[in-house]
């Protein structure tokens, strides 16, 4: 296999094995355009047919700097879908350029790899990835998750710049956090769940609703992994900790201070 293939679509094509289509609720608009970065046959080539079935137009590339090289172009891909096992560099690296590059950081990442322990998973979140899948898997699920990232509003989380709430101050671009003057050091995976309750500011979040925004569809991360990160959170914003409020049976918002 070349390290660089399209995946066309073809209205004549016979529908794929996992049966997928327009009709199955996971079709894909002209628009979405996904790069797929694997080099392992189990893979790709099991996900080619199906992407194109469902409409999304995806290349698929077999190394990591090609795929850098590839995000560096024009059009940018809506999402990208990456292996942790590259033959020429870590998959981990892949994740933390993607998310270090202003230009890059806002586009949905999916890990779907062999590589699927528990260690595996905690860097790959930690590193800002939106969801992982571990293979074995199943095509209609991997579907199904491309479909729930491309839905996620992008507007406001996308646009960069500065939030400022009374003393806490959050720069996307930047990914720094203040309060008054001082910074404060926050995991990929505490700025991403303060951007998530600053951006929604006064209004109930659910654990669900957090854990959609900040995890995605991640399986194996239940709802109560929100209230421990809630947790570091507010230990962490010091004099800023009283505007994350608990909302009883329900779950978080942030609040403006009052005078």
């Amino acid at each position: 296999m070349s390290h660089r293939e399209r995946i066309q679509h073809s209205p004549s094509q016979p529908p794929s094995p996992s049966g997928l289509g327009a009709g199955d609720g996971v079709g894909a608009d002209e628009s979405n355009r996904i790069l797929v970065v694997t080099s392992d046959p189990s893979i790709g080539p099991v996900l080619s047919g199906p992407l194109a079935d469902a409409g999304y137009d995806a290349t698929l590339v077999g190394e990591g700097r090609a795929a850098l090289d590839r995000l560096k172009a024009e059009p940018k891909p809506d999402l990208v879908l990456a292996d942790l096992a590259l033959p020429d560099m870590r998959g981990t690296e892949l994740c933390r350029t993607i998310r270090a590059d202003p230009t890059t950081r806002t586009i949905p990442l999916i890990i779907v790899t062999s590589l699927d322990s528990e260690t595996d998973r905690i860097v790959a979140f930690e590193l800002g990835v939106d969801d992982f899948v571990g293979a074995p898997f199943s095509v209609r699920e991997v579907l199904l998750r491309i479909r729930v990232q491309l839905r996620r509003p992008v507007g406001a989380a996308a646009r960069g710049g500065v939030i400022e709430i009374g003393a806490l101050r959050l720069d996307r671009d930047a990914h720094r956090t203040w309060v008054k003057d001082d910074e404060v050091s926050l995991s990929a995976r505490e700025f991403r769940l303060l951007e998530a309750l600053m951006e929604r500011t006064e209004r109930v979040l659910s654990r669900q609703a957090l854990l959609d925004l900040v995890w995605g569809a991640a399986a194996n991360v239940g709802v109560r992994a929100v209230d421990a990160y809630v947790t570091r959170l507010r230990r962490k914003l010091g004099a800023a900790r009283e505007y994350v409020e608990t909302v009883s049976s329900v779950g978080y918002r942030l609040k403006r201070p009052t005078g």
